[in-house]
């Protein structure tokens, strides 16, 4: 009788550790996978902030560079008003002034692209987040501060002002630059460890094991002093 149900037990706790493994190995695939997208959620998360730091930089540089070209050729067309004749007379200065002209045009032409790219990359990061997610919120606020600057820079006149603007705005973005450090850590840290139900699988597994194995050991022990006993 005792072999009988001896039998019957190992029978029954094969078939649950076989159970258990196939739970483990599905919940394992599936954690896997999740861990996968989330790496690939990092690295695009990755390159939308680095596009938007770079063209928050560019717009600074470029609306700076357009206060200065502008002033230089107010300054030429009112130097010119100032001569007998109302016109830019030597040859060097015409050439000058046709250089400023075309510098300033293909200047506001990348102004239009960047600022479009500017925001199209803001949207982009802003699209990898849940509403309301705490770790962006560092984020939205960082760039409503940046876009402040952008704007008063853009109808800003003076040449040392708009020095101190882009100075304060390469700052600003560069804290931006932290923030999406720490976020893209955290996910990598994440990856690193694998997910929570990949973590409480394996604590379990290796609970799961030792009871087994402590089981299998009595039952070792009962067969062995049932078979001397014999």
């Amino acid at each position: 009788m005792d072999k009988i149900l001896l039998t019957v037990f190992l029978s029954a706790l094969a078939g649950f550790i076989t159970a258990a493994l196939s739970i483990v190995k599905l919940v394992n695939e599936k954690e896997s996978k999740t861990s996968d997208y989330r790496q690939a959620w990092t690295e695009t998360v990755r390159a939308a902030f680095s596009e938007l730091i770079a063209s928050i930089n560019s717009i600074a540089g470029l609306f700076t560079s357009d206060i200065k070209i502008s002033n230089q050729l107010n300054r030429m067309y009112q130097d010119s008003r100032q001569l007998p004749n109302p016109q830019i007379e030597s040859e060097k200065d015409k050439r000058l002034l046709d250089h400023l002209e075309k510098t300033l045009s293909e200047n506001r032409k990348e102004l239009h692209i960047i600022r479009r790219n500017l925001y199209e990359s803001y949207a982009l990061v802003r699209l990898h987040f849940k509403p309301n997610d705490l770790s962006f919120n560092r984020v939205e606020q960082k760039f409503d501060s940046i876009q402040g600057l952008i704007r008063q820079l853009e109808v800003e006149k003076d040449e040392g002002k708009s020095s101190e603007l882009r100075e304060k705005i390469h700052s600003e973005s560069s804290e931006l630059a932290g923030f999406a450090r720490d976020i893209l850590k955290t996910e990598w840290e994440t990856v690193k460890k694998g997910e929570p139900a990949y973590k409480r699988t394996k604590k379990w597994s290796v609970g799961i094991s030792i009871a087994m194995l402590f089981v299998l050991f009595s039952i070792g022990i009962h067969a062995a002093i049932a078979a001397f006993k014999a």
